[in-house]
């Protein structure tokens, strides 16, 4: 049986001067099959960034983009490709669909690469299978090594799949289907909603500024690039823990108004967590007030910055430049030497940031509109951690 071509892919190809044989600097290309297209960037960006990742959704939505179809024909599940379905919400809601920019390309370009060719009459319950099937057997893109990286998770697949499901909902909109396809979702795994004690948040914090905690629970302080490459991570920790701003708002962080990113005005000590021109999504980001002792620490960050030169524009940078893709790494090192769970992630921090918000008992509404959270998820996933949970419930059962 003959092996499955490889989709369309990213590849680092070494340069060679043509004449003198001299190795130039490498360049990233799009393979596909004996084909080779050069995507113009070299080394500096590494596979997950946003630049690459638009020119391969770029190329995949080219490469299966039939011609104009007829006005019966874009209503005919039959005639209509998934690429055109694809490239059209692409190109309407890339910037209004609430993942950021690298993860709404990559989606893009993993759903063309096994979808591309297909009509939305093929869209049913067995080939969303197969889709999710064969993305779980695959390294996850965002580790350079493929041989270690872990595969892709059910729960990526099921996101790309409600990609999917969206792209073809929007197609209807404009060009209302005959019959629309159902996509079929992996199981949604229940989210354990876990949170940092202050104690290991504290542990978290220092492994950020650079020690190691060892198996006596003593603390080594670790070599002068480590605290440097880690800069970033304590600003990231403060913020997360501070006003459980989710991490994708975080890294978007600029010193001066913006229209079109997230902004921070340390004069009134409040923290945009969306341009003045962007449209609020399902994923709520209102304005937050920053608390006392952050805002002090946030201050000081400007300061430091600001006698860099350039400036750098982002609060979170590492050596001057904006954090392009998520912050997975240094934060994996931080949590290792912090002697906490593997388990423990960046959005952790919005999780302990709502947990203690309950904790200390802040009013339901009010914390709702600090975290950017509906009340209803509030109370649904962090609810039982309130000092009064079920006390009226405990007190009545005991009544004669």
């Amino acid at each position: 049986m003959p092996r499955r071509a490889k989709p369309p892919r990213l590849y680092l190809r070494q340069q060679r001067d043509g004449r003198t044989g001299k190795l130039l600097s490498p360049v990233w290309v799009i393979r596909d099959g004996q084909v080779e297209r050069s995507t113009g960037y070299g080394p500096e960006l590494d596979e997950a960034a946003t630049q690459l990742q638009r020119a391969l959704a770029d190329y995949l939505a080219s490469k299966f983009t039939a011609p104009a179809l007829k006005a019966d024909s874009r209503r005919d599940p039959a005639q209509v490709l998934v690429a055109e379905v694809i490239a059209l919400y692409s190109q309407d809601k890339a910037g209004a669909s609430g993942l950021d920019a690298p993860t709404f390309d990559r989606f893009v370009a993993n759903l063309l690469a096994w979808w591309g060719e297909k009509t939305l009459v093929e869209v049913k319950r067995s080939t969303c299978r197969a889709y999710a099937e064969h993305r779980q057997s695959q390294p996850d893109a965002r580790y350079k090594d493929p041989k270690t990286a872990p595969r892709v998770s059910s729960e990526t697949a099921r996101r790309e799949l409600e990609m999917l499901s969206a792209a073809i909902g929007h197609w209807h909109g404009e060009d209302t289907l005959t019959t629309r396809p159902v996509v079929w979702l992996p199981d949604k795994p229940e989210s354990p909603r876990d949170a940092l004690t202050r104690a290991q948040a504290a542990a978290l914090l220092k492994a950020s500024m650079g020690y190691r905690r060892q198996e006596d629970g003593t603390w080594k302080r670790l070599g002068g690039s480590a605290i440097a490459n880690r800069a970033h991570l304590r600003r990231f920790i403060l913020i997360g823990l501070y006003t459980g701003t989710r991490h994708s708002v975080m890294r978007a962080l600029l010193r001066e108004e913006s229209l079109f990113q997230a902004w921070v005005d340390l004069d009134k000590g409040m923290i945009y967590r969306r341009g003045r021109g962007e449209r609020e999504t399902t994923k709520r980001r209102p304005v937050v007030k920053l608390p006392p002792p952050l805002l002090a620490h946030m201050r000081r960050w400007d300061r430091l910055d600001r006698k860099l030169k350039p400036v750098p524009p982002s609060i979170l940078h590492h050596g001057g430049e904006p954090i392009a893709g998520k912050i997975r790494t240094g934060f994996e090192g931080c949590v290792r030497d912090a002697g906490l769970p593997e388990e423990v992630t960046p959005h952790w921090m919005r999780h302990t940031a709502a947990t203690w918000l309950m904790e200390a008992g802040v009013d339901m509404w009010l914390a709702s509109g600090y975290l950017g959270m509906s009340t209803a998820t509030l109370e649904k996933h962090y609810g039982h951690h309130r000092p009064d949970y079920q006390a009226a419930a405990s007190r009545g059962i005991g009544r004669r």
